[in-house]
């Protein structure tokens, strides 16, 4: 038994990592990013002081290639310092411009992870972290 959950478990595992998942950072119903390459180099985007200031929303969406129900979804929202403001346990957000002016007001940055975890904290998997994308603030 411990054989096949152990067999289990590498196959799940090794086809989270090559899974082909993809995210977009929609802002203002714009897209401001879209991609299905996971690099902390490559994106990042400026985003201009009036996009800033203007009232409406900011969507993030990550899209899983091959969903499985054995895994759950955390979207989190961190400062240039790695210091979590905003945690949602799903792979969509929608946050409007006014509450993230609130929670990052003095940042430079805000920097959205997706945290991949099993939903059975008794299956003992490491959980992954991606960093999706880094917002430049003005």
């Amino acid at each position: 038994m411990k054989k096949i959950s152990l067999l289990l478990l590498l196959v799940m595992t090794s086809a989270l990592g090559f899974a082909q998942d993809s995210f977009q950072v929609v802002l203002h119903k714009k897209i401001v990013m879209s991609s299905a390459e996971f690099s902390a180099e490559k994106n990042v985007k400026l985003i201009k002081s009036s996009d800033w200031k203007k009232n409406g929303n900011l969507e993030v969406t990550y899209k899983v290639a091959s969903p499985s129900a054995l895994w759950s979804y955390k979207l989190q929202f961190t400062d240039e310092k790695g210091n979590m403001l905003l945690q949602k346990d799903s792979s969509y957000a929608k946050i409007t411009t006014q509450s993230l002016r609130q929670l990052f007001a003095g940042k430079k940055q805000i920097i959205i992870s997706i945290m991949i975890g099993p939903k059975d904290p008794l299956m003992m998997a490491p959980a992954k972290m991606k960093q999706l994308a880094t917002l430049k603030l003005p």
